[in-house]
């Protein structure tokens, strides 16, 4: 008899794609953190009631590392993923500042742009990010990304 394996385990063997990888970065030198012990690590994203709509597109381009949708409490907006090797992989990097640092070497356009929305130094406009588009199109109140804006201040 065959007995079918639990769709959480399933899903801890998905590999995200590039642009999962980049949101998870940008989120994770933003706001988001990673919680639990290691082999049950998961991340936690929250924004502000005001920024429901990116919350929502992240938790759309996350798909299947996705656990519940966001859920209102308050004055924040959160969702968290499902436990993923990913995390268990990235959190020795955001225990120190030294660790950070190695992390900006691989972020993508995308995902400076998420750690910066993140920060509150610029806004991502969900409607202009349509699935045949490769670009990403981001837009700044003040354009000042001067060296200390890109700089790690954690």
């Amino acid at each position: 008899m065959y007995v079918a394996e639990h769709p959480e385990r399933v899903r801890r063997r998905l590999v995200p794609d590039a642009v999962q990888v980049q949101i998870v970065l940008g989120s994770l030198l933003g706001r988001a953190r990673i919680e639990g012990a290691a082999g049950e690590r998961r991340m936690r994203v929250a924004h502000g009631v005001a920024d429901a709509e990116y919350a929502w597109w992240k938790y759309d381009r996350l798909g299947a590392l996705t656990a519940d949708p966001p859920v209102v409490r308050g004055d924040e907006i959160a969702f968290a993923t499902i436990a993923h090797p990913l995390f268990d992989e990235l959190a020795p990097f955001f225990v120190t500042r030294r660790g950070a640092r190695t992390v900006h070497a691989l972020l993508a356009p995308l995902g400076l742009a998420v750690w910066m929305s993140d920060r509150g130094r610029l806004r991502l406009r969900a409607e202009l990010f349509v699935p045949t588009r490769r670009g990403f199109a981001i837009t700044a109140d003040a354009l000042a990304l001067t060296a200390d804006a890109l700089a790690l201040t954690a």
